[in-house]
């Protein structure tokens, strides 16, 4: 799908009165730091998934492909660190099956995050895809925002996706989905659209790491907030990249649009005592012929934008501006 154009409009007060009211009426998350620098190594993560061996067809729980330290590998190596003191070196080989299938594969690093209906979160992360990345030849899942598939089956949720050797995605499966058991799982609201790369208002960059910083409040009955910026390595300005506030001028502009799935059985996440939503990271993608490995640094939470962009060193932080939403 091709990304939304770049289109000046004229905004109504009402408009963004309704934005406002998303945020003001959103419920702040506390701050949270999943870089790879904790000691012990991994214990940031609810759980790390290093892919697992199949046998006669049926994942076999008790025998991971290989250590975590191999599906994540904490890398100090220069030029391959943006903050803190380790990176994660993320390889997913094939051979490294998902936890529920033999026809997937993935390394996953997981943690369970509360967020629910009503939360507000800033996040922010970095990733460095080498030149000569090959991607996948099906989905390439590097980060999703998910929740917990037993009470909401679906097809994600909020994922970014580089399964192409030159695009970075973002795939939204919000609103209403329909309830376990069903034959389909396809959301009332869903998306694709290419942020960096063909299509889109910026080409994807592969060899530099690409800085980037979210802005979400969740919303699954009613239109919530969805707000990215990123920028390359090397430059200070950070770009607003998609925004679905209206008025925003985001390079990729779309209407309000829920950013939370919810089925009529179990309500959103994290209601009536169920799981809130899940961060789950690294590669995941349908059976592959060839070895993924890339390094994504900095996963952190913070309660604003000036919190979550101070998380960036000195060299890579831009210039202080007064906050804005």
């Amino acid at each position: 799908m091709v990304a939304a154009s770049i289109v000046a409009v004229a905004v109504s007060p009402g408009a963004r009165s309704a934005s406002v009211a998303r945020v003001r009426s959103a419920k702040v998350m506390r701050n949270l730091t999943l870089s790879f620098d904790a000691k012990p190594a991994y214990s940031e993560w609810h759980s790390i998934q290093p892919g697992f061996k199949c046998v006669n067809g049926i994942v076999d729980h008790s025998k991971p492909n290989k250590p975590r330290s191999a599906a994540f590998t904490r890398d100090n190596s220069r030029g391959n660190v943006r903050h803190g003191t380790y990176s994660a070196k993320v390889m997913l080989r094939p051979g490294d099956h998902a936890a529920y299938s033999c026809k997937a594969e993935a390394v996953e690093a997981i943690k369970q995050l509360n967020e629910r209906e009503g939360s507000e979160s800033w996040w922010a992360w970095s990733w460095k895809l080498p030149v000569g990345w090959r991607g996948s030849a099906s989905w390439g899942t590097l980060i999703e925002f998910t929740s917990n598939g037993y009470y909401w089956p679906s097809y994600g949720m909020l994922n970014f996706d580089a399964a192409t050797r030159n695009s970075l995605r973002l795939d939204l499966h919000t609103g209403l989905t329909p309830n376990p058991g069903s034959a389909l799982y396809d959301a009332s609201y869903q998306k694709r659209l290419t942020l960096l790369g063909p299509g889109s208002p910026r080409p994807m960059v592969y060899g530099k790491w690409l800085d980037f910083y979210m802005h979400v409040v969740w919303r699954s009955r009613t239109n919530g907030v969805l707000q990215i910026w990123y920028r390359v390595a090397g430059t200070t300005k950070f770009t607003k990249l998609y925004s679905d506030v209206r008025g925003d001028r985001a390079l990729i502009q779309v209407p309000p649009h829920p950013t939370l799935l919810y089925n009529t059985l179990n309500g959103a996440p994290g209601d009536r005592g169920k799981p809130g939503l899940e961060l789950e990271g690294g590669f995941y993608r349908a059976n592959g012929r060839w070895t993924n490995t890339y390094w994504w640094d900095g996963m952190r939470r913070r309660k604003n934008r000036a919190a979550v962009v101070a998380g960036f060193s000195p060299s890579h932080r831009p210039p202080a501006r007064s906050a804005s939403r």
